[in-house]
């Protein structure tokens, strides 16, 4: 025979409660929370407290922060304060360099102003120097030229063929030598010598000035040389030339090229003192002070010739 439903439940709620109670035998009793001992109001009062504490904690975390971040700014402060003290005392330091500098370059500007000014000064000064140097050069050039009009250079003449008396030996001998014939009166020499260190053996003959007392009779002896043309010291050719300044010589030096050209061409050609050339061409007479005039004009008959 079954038994009923609601009577096997209460049997096992039954069972179940007496095997708890078994199992339970022997321990001590758990100690209650304070939730659970408290009564109503103590039980908010302690969630008030609780809920409390977090805003405290907040609170004290943002004043540290705000302290550090105040600490921070016024360390920047400072800090920016130090560097630009720095930078205004090197600014003042800078502006002081600067109107030193100013100044200095004021007075270098005043004294560069004052040389200039000297300076054009001189310039003018040492133009007229040396207009009046070449002035003087020129004199002495002439002076020096002048001096020398009396003279005439042998050139070829053996050494040693003059003797112990040169002037003797040249009045007899160029009289010979140019066929002069009688003269109205002998050939007077106030001095001759030769120019320059005796030369070894073998060597060309070294120059022989002679000076004569009387200009006629150089000029008579030099119209008869080029006349003669030839002139020779025993079947040796000698040369007759006008003595000259060393400077005079230089610049007529410079010509000799274009004085070749002449030659070539067949034109009469001399010099007047002390370095103008004279040409003479189609029966007029041209002349020229440098040597680029003279090779224009040999030029220009050159292209005439080729037409």
């Amino acid at each position: 025979m079954k038994m009923p439903t609601h009577a096997k439940m209460a049997k096992e709620k039954g069972k179940t409660a007496t095997q708890s109670k078994l199992s339970d035998f022997g321990r001590s009793p758990e100690p209650k929370t304070s939730k659970e001992t408290a009564g109503p109001g103590e039980e908010d009062a302690n969630t008030k407290e609780a809920s409390s504490v977090p805003h405290t904690g907040a609170a004290s975390e943002l004043k540290l922060v705000k302290e550090e971040i105040l600490k921070a700014v016024g360390d920047l402060k400072n800090e920016f304060k130090d560097k630009l003290n720095d930078i205004l005392k090197a600014a003042e330091e800078t502006t002081k360099q600067l109107a030193d500098c100013t100044s200095r370059i004021g007075e270098a500007e005043e004294r560069v102003s004052a040389v200039e000014d000297e300076c054009c000064v001189l310039k003018g000064k040492v133009e007229d120097l040396e207009k009046r140097n070449k002035a003087l050069e020129d004199k002495l050039v002439d002076m020096e030229t002048r001096s020398r009009l009396n003279n005439i250079r042998v050139v070829g003449l053996p050494e040693g063929a003059e003797g112990p008396d040169p002037c003797s030996f040249l009045e007899n001998w160029l009289a010979d030598a140019l066929d002069m014939g009688p003269l109205r009166s002998p050939l007077v020499l106030e001095r001759a010598h030769r120019v320059g260190p005796r030369r070894a053996t073998g060597d060309p003959p070294r120059p022989l000035i002679m000076r004569f007392l009387n200009y006629k009779q150089k000029v008579a002896v030099m119209n008869a040389a080029r006349k003669k043309g030839d002139i020779r010291y025993k079947n040796i050719n000698v040369r007759l030339y006008n003595d000259l300044a060393t400077e005079v010589h230089k610049q007529r030096k410079q010509y000799d090229a274009v004085r070749a050209q002449l030659r070539r061409l067949g034109l009469r050609h001399g010099f007047r003192p002390p370095t103008k050339l004279l040409v003479t061409y189609k029966e007029r007479t041209h002349t020229f002070d440098n040597v680029s005039q003279v090779q224009e004009f040999i030029s220009s008959i050159e292209r005439e010739k080729s037409n």
